[in-house]
């Protein structure tokens, strides 16, 4: 549900800048698609002693929904995940980890190619979407990174995410994850 407030917010404030969607300028309504692969580390702990340490690798995936503040800034709202496959239930299942929030990019140049730096704060997230029985944890995190825009609206990205969950039922099972993702990112604007 918060996701989905979040996303009406987005669009309400982006509705005034429709009008300047996909002009070939960064400056309007932006959306942005990434796919790409990660290493993830898990620390897992219960009552502040970690019990578990994992490392995985898999598919990373970015969106971005918003507006160019100008050819140079942008804010949206981001969803970066990292998939893998971890043990749950003695047995191997499909997981996620990943941020929902607000980002901001600045480019150097106000046209490509151009170098970027990127952030992002909001709410952290460890699912196991597949199964009924694992509730989601959820928590804080953040993403900071960097990229180019070698063409157009073609960008290659580096990101470091970091996020703090904890069982919804038990505050004292946490779970650490970060994640250094390389994606490449297709920008309509």
């Amino acid at each position: 549900m918060k996701y989905f407030k979040a996303a009406v917010l987005a669009a309400m404030l982006m509705s005034g800048t429709t009008a300047f969607a996909f002009d070939d300028n960064r400056e309007g309504f932006i959306l942005g698609l990434g796919l790409g692969i990660h290493s993830l580390k898990n620390d897992y702990s219960l009552n502040g002693a970690s019990y578990l340490t994992e490392s995985k690798s898999g598919l990373a995936t970015s969106f971005k929904i918003g507006a160019g503040i100008t050819n140079q800034f942008a804010l949206y709202f981001v969803r970066n995940a990292s998939w893998f496959n971890t043990t749950y239930a003695s047995r191997e299942v499909h997981a996620v980890a990943g941020i929902s929030g607000i980002g901001a990019t600045y480019f150097l140049e106000p046209a490509a190619p151009s170098v970027y730096v990127l952030g992002a704060v909001g709410g952290g997230d460890y699912a196991i979407p597949l199964e009924s029985n694992f509730t989601t944890r959820t928590g804080g995190a953040v993403m900071l990174g960097g990229g180019y825009e070698f063409d157009k609206n073609v960008m290659f990205e580096i990101t470091l995410l970091a996020a703090g969950v904890a069982e919804p039922a038990n505050a004292q099972a946490k779970t650490q994850s970060s994640a250094l993702q390389f994606t490449i990112n297709y920008m309509f604007y």
